[in-house]
């Protein structure tokens, strides 16, 4: 009888991790070398004169995006994977190389659309930034861009990431597994003491 119990504990136990793990997955972060800790490799780098560095990064390597006076250097990747519906949140880490401007001068587009821009903050500081992305298809292409506007303001990019937001389901059933976990537990626990 003890052993049937058991079976059919590890069972279910093993059935609510596979759901789980349906449900988390393709949850990581999409962005190939976003940290450019060792170099620029996956990036297609557009009107950059002066791109990776290996030191000054948040931490390690960064991408540089400095380029000629009226040029807006880009640094962009092709992101696969995605899933149609899906919102997703592209994040990162930039900073002003000159602090000269309070115009919009540094901006991330998804498909050649920005759909985040901002000003130089006013210091040479670190700074992070995210945005949302609804998926319209399992391809798109992310930008990170510079001397927007003609400003000639340029900027150093480090720590990008782009990753799925759990729907309201998936969080249920994280909750849900989680609470079978602990009732299954409690069972064999009270099991084990009579």
């Amino acid at each position: 009888m003890k052993l049937s119990l058991i079976l059919k504990h590890r069972v279910s136990i093993c059935f609510i991790l596979l759901l789980l793990t349906l449900s988390l997955r393709g949850q990581g972060n999409l962005v190939f070398n976003g940290g450019f800790d060792v170099d620029a490799a996956g990036w297609t780098l557009t009107d950059v004169s002066f791109g990776y560095s290996s030191k000054g990064g948040d931490p390690g390597g960064f991408i540089n995006l400095v380029g000629a006076p009226l040029a807006s250097p880009t640094a962009s990747q092709t992101i696969t994977g995605l899933t149609p519906d899906t919102v997703y949140v592209i994040s990162g880490e930039y900073y002003e190389r000159s602090v000269s401007s309070t115009e919009y001068s540094f901006g991330a587009a998804i498909g050649g659309n920005f759909l985040f821009e901002t000003a130089g903050q006013g210091d040479t500081f670190w700074h992070s930034f995210s945005f949302l992305y609804s998926a319209t298809s399992s391809i798109a292409v992310l930008s990170l861009a510079s001397q927007l506007n003609g400003t000639g303001i340029s900027y150093g990019i480090d720590n990008i990431a782009m990753n799925a937001i759990p729907e309201p389901s998936s969080i249920c059933l994280i909750f849900l597994g989680s609470g079978l976990l602990i009732f299954v537990r409690k069972r064999r626990r009270n099991a084990a003491q009579t």
